[in-house]
């Protein structure tokens, strides 16, 4: 599922405990990943024939909240983060 097809299906809540965001880290292996990660997430972007960017599975718990249906990632939620923030930053007229 593509992240728009989430948003449209179900409101995102995410949890109040999360494990620390790993691409904020110091660590020279941390460091390497985050360059990967920022140059392939480029590459996806402003590249029309690459091949689509696999961003892995996010794990959660969906409900129903009367007519809403709520989405808590228990894993991923870096991942929704990321996702948000390039739609965000490249959609101005969403805001």
């Amino acid at each position: 599922m593509s992240f728009l097809q989430l948003v449209a299906k179900s409101m995102i809540e995410i949890p109040v405990i999360q494990r620390d965001y790993v691409q904020g880290s110091d660590t020279p292996s941390i460091a390497s990943v985050r360059d990967r990660f920022v140059d392939d997430l480029w590459t996806a972007l402003t590249n029309p024939e690459s091949k689509p960017l696999h961003l892995d599975f996010i794990y959660g718990v969906e409900r129903q909240e009367g007519q809403q249906k709520v989405f808590a990632p228990l894993d991923g939620q870096q991942r929704l983060t990321t996702l948000f923030l390039l739609h965000w930053y490249l959609c101005p007229a969403t805001r």
